[in-house]
């Protein structure tokens, strides 16, 4: 994860200063606007990701989040 400084306006609502970039796409995103997700890497990692929601869903980008059976 990727902390913005807060001078970027967040990419999806346009409306907010954003806090975090996408891990998927790059985009600035506020608190309203960011999902987050666990990737099971390894014995015990875990890493915490953070999409806007069209990465979230895309299971190239997210196959651990998305809809993939």
């Amino acid at each position: 994860m990727r902390v913005t400084d807060g001078t970027e306006i967040c990419q999806v609502c346009k409306q907010v200063p954003s806090i975090i970039y996408c891990d998927g796409c790059d985009k600035p995103l506020c608190r309203s606007c960011r999902k987050f997700d666990m990737w099971q890497q390894g014995c015990g990692s875990i890493p915490t990701k953070v999409f806007c929601l069209a990465c979230a869903n895309n299971p190239w980008i997210n196959p651990w989040g998305s809809a993939i059976d």
